[in-house]
């Protein structure tokens, strides 16, 4: 498949691949673009755990209606996330939700997505900075007002290093349900992988990530803001004034944008709907288990 850039790859991949962080095997400095701030829209370095599962449960029952689901297709408004090869995450991340929402509804499942256009979430955004912080916060507030029992942020990822690929969960290791983030975080992971590789995709398994120090200077440690507990204070010390969840949550990096095997996949119709039938079933794992 013939894959082209959407603006000069030297300058515009840089900015675009800053909105969704550095590859957390080989980190490396991107320049951000003032709309797009990477202090709270994404995945950065952490601590992996590549851990299988011992018995990856069945998907096939159905729950009627027993459970809520939140999907987050992150990004969204002036801020795309990561976007090149004619890929642009807030729209790649919104149809990978919708796909994840039927394959969820079909198995009983009721779904709350926080978006379904290239808009921010009604009720939350703006522009810049303060746009993209409302944002967020907007997100986990319709997770909350649902009573949603599981909160995933559906994204791809981007690196400055192009032979970065795969796909890697985040979750947050600081809240009072710690343990339940990090085996939904390995349930989806492993499901995902499994899914794809038994479609014959050969998706690298990058494993599953604690993001509660995705960020860090001078002792203070910043998670990802959808991910982290009350409380937290940026690393210059100033009050984020967010609420947390209240439910495990993950944060999912479908491929990279930025490596053109990934994308040859995120252009393949039949490959994002697998992927998306591997993260639904990864939900209903985690579901049928608690």
């Amino acid at each position: 498949m013939r894959v082209r850039l959407i603006a000069a790859i030297t300058s515009a991949l840089a900015l675009s691949l800053a909105a969704c962080g550095a590859d957390v095997r080989a980190p490396a400095a991107a320049t951000t673009s003032t709309s797009t701030p990477a202090v709270e829209v994404n995945a950065a370095p952490g601590t992996v755990d590549a851990k299988p599962l011992a018995t990856p449960m069945s998907a096939t029952a159905a729950l009627d209606g027993k459970y809520i689901v939140t999907l987050d297709p992150g990004h969204g408004g002036d801020e795309s996330g990561a976007a090149a090869y004619g890929v642009v995450e807030k729209d790649s991340n919104v149809d990978f939700a919708l796909r994840v929402e039927r394959y969820l509804q079909q198995s009983g499942v009721e779904v709350v997505v926080t978006r379904r256009d290239t808009n921010y979430p009604p009720g939350g955004g703006g522009t810049g900075r303060d746009g993209s912080r409302a944002s967020l916060a907007e997100r986990v507030r319709l997770a909350n007002a649902a009573n949603s029992d599981v909160f995933v942020s559906i994204h791809s990822n981007g690196s400055p290093d192009s032979s970065a690929r795969g796909i890697e969960v985040y979750w947050e290791s600081r809240r009072e349900f710690a343990d339940e983030n990090k085996r939904l975080a390995r349930t989806v992971q492993d499901r995902l992988i499994d899914t794809t590789n038994r479609a014959g995709y050969g998706i690298r398994d990058r494993g599953i990530i604690d993001s509660s120090c995705w960020r860090g200077a001078a002792g203070r440690c910043v998670g990802l803001f959808v991910l982290s507990p009350g409380g937290q204070t940026t690393l210059g010390g100033s009050a984020q004034a967010k609420v947390p969840s209240l439910m495990p949550g993950v944060l999912v990096e479908l491929l990279f944008i930025s490596n053109t095997d990934d994308v040859a996949l995120l252009k393949d119709d039949r490959a994002r709907d697998t992927i998306a039938q591997g993260l639904a079933w990864g939900i209903l794992d985690f579901l049928k288990s608690r």
